[in-house]
């Protein structure tokens, strides 16, 4: 990248439905088009949604253990936890389906989105790293929100010094 806005091509944009996230996909959309209608030669930009569904480690005593599930079928701690993983993926994914359809009509705008798991400060830095993105626009805070009283979330910090492309904090 020549320091250009123009040059932009990929933007990334972590989300977890928050309203800092709601609001970091709007800017996205919007610098966008800014950028396309500036540029007559570029096409189209990409913004990658990106969801983050942080794992919780199970300890191999107690993954083991049985449970009931709602129907009363016996099943293990860890069958129940993937369970519990898959669920809040389909929510997610219906939510993100609906944010992306806001903007479908925008010419040379797609916007693609990923579900991935683990933790969310270094999945976004990877997928960053990987799919050379230009861009990261992000909220200052996400749904814990508890730092919004000292400033950056602690996924925004980390991600801000990691990350080797710019980045846009949200408020």
């Amino acid at each position: 990248m020549n320091g250009s806005i123009l040059q932009i091509g990929k933007i990334l944009v972590p989300f977890d439905n928050s309203g800092y996230s709601k609001r970091s996909l709007k800017y996205a959309v919007d610098l966008a088009k800014v950028i396309l209608s500036d540029n007559r030669g570029k096409e189209h930009i990409r913004i990658f949604l990106l969801h983050v569904v942080q794992e919780f480690p199970i300890a191999k005593s107690l993954s083991d253990r049985l449970l009931r599930d709602k129907e009363g079928k016996v099943i293990s701690l860890s069958q129940y936890a993937s369970a519990i993983y898959d669920g809040m993926k389909d929510n997610i994914e219906k939510s993100i389906s609906k944010e992306i359809s806001k903007y479908s009509s925008i010419d040379g705008v797609k916007i693609d989105f990923a579900i991935l798991s683990g933790d969310p400060a270094n999945v976004i830095v990877d997928y960053t790293e990987k799919n050379k993105i230009d861009l990261v626009i992000m909220g200052s805070n996400g749904l814990q929100g508890l730092a919004k009283f000292k400033g950056l979330g602690n996924v925004s910090r980390k991600v801000s010094e990691a990350v080797s492309c710019p980045i846009t904090i949200i408020r």
